[in-house]
């Protein structure tokens, strides 16, 4: 469908105020112009996109439809206007939909990156639970999600369900526990704190040990991996946190790896919607992403036990 700018603007400025007068005063056109404008993308569309009432107009559920996707056109040439004002520096707003883990420790690097690399670029961050991450992606309201998968993968992998995937990192994961309960060979933990439930990360703990003790320990949520760090330094159980997380040594009486305990390894995903386009602040973030995540990912740490992948 060929469509023009100003009939575009003309229709989201009639839905935003539902009055054909007031689109045509605070646009500059004439009333008729603002009905012909209605009418043309009404023709092209071939359905009617407000209902007429007595007193203003209302969106059908076509024009419902076609609100959204004028919404997306409108913001592309807008932030294409703002970039070539800018001579093309990427420009524009990120939200970036994250795990809690990937929050907290991962994403530091890059938003210092981004803050210096990119200073047009502005990163709202927001902490979520690995299947909110996804259905955020899908939705539309976060511009890219971050969660852990199993497998590594191989660049960008078939969408499913809307939302494409592409492999950034690895990030090592070790258990932690206690220090003072940790020398000699210590029984095994019956109580796992757990930050996200359904990150693959954190079902690595639960499924050895109740293969080892041959029932399941019992698990707490925590939220962050700060709190799962301090209840396992307090000797409430035991928890599985990124090696940077770690930090051994610089609180002696905070939790340590366990080595009897197996350590894994996590892949970093970014999910994107099947669009096809990614604006030049997202491939901004992106590029980040992929260079300050895997040098972390290669940063000397300290390991636990066995690995497993």
């Amino acid at each position: 469908m060929d469509f023009s700018a100003y009939q575009l603007r003309t229709f989201w400025e009639v839905a935003r105020t539902g009055s054909l007068t007031k689109t045509a005063k605070n646009l500059g056109y004439s009333q008729s112009s603002v009905t012909a404008h209605v009418r043309s993308l009404e023709n092209r569309v071939g359905s009617p996109l407000f209902h007429r009432l007595p007193h203003g107009v209302r969106l059908t559920a076509a024009g419902e439809t076609f609100r959204v996707y004028v919404g997306r056109i409108l913001s592309v040439m807008d932030e294409m206007s703002v970039a070539l004002k800018n001579k093309g520096e990427p420009t524009g707003r990120v939200v970036v939909g994250a795990t809690a883990p990937l929050m907290e420790y991962e994403l530091q690097e890059i938003v210092r990156q981004s803050r210096y690399r990119y200073p047009r670029v502005s990163l709202s961050l927001k902490v979520m639970s690995t299947g909110d991450v996804e259905a955020a992606v899908a939705s539309g309201s976060v511009d890219v999600g971050l969660t852990f998968t199993r497998a590594a993968g191989e660049g960008k992998a078939a969408a499913a369900g809307g939302v494409l995937r592409e492999a950034l990192f690895s990030v090592p994961f070790v258990p932690v526990g206690p220090v003072g309960s940790l020398a000699g060979d210590p029984p095994l933990p019956d109580r796992v704190l757990v930050v996200d439930p359904d990150c693959p990360s954190q079902q690595v703990l639960p499924h050895y040990l109740t293969a080892v003790r041959g029932e399941a320990p019992a698990l707490m949520e925590t939220g962050s991996t700060r709190g799962a760090l301090g209840l396992a330094g307090a000797g409430l159980g035991v928890a599985m946190v990124p090696r940077a997380a770690a930090d051994c040594g610089s609180a002696p009486e905070g939790p340590a790896p366990v080595d009897s305990l197996p350590g894994t390894v996590m892949h970093v995903q970014a999910l994107l919607p099947d669009s096809g386009w990614l604006s030049p602040a997202v491939s901004a973030f992106l590029s980040l992403a992929r260079r300050a995540g895997g040098a972390a990912a290669d940063a000397p740490g300290p390991s636990a036990g066995p690995v497993l992948v």
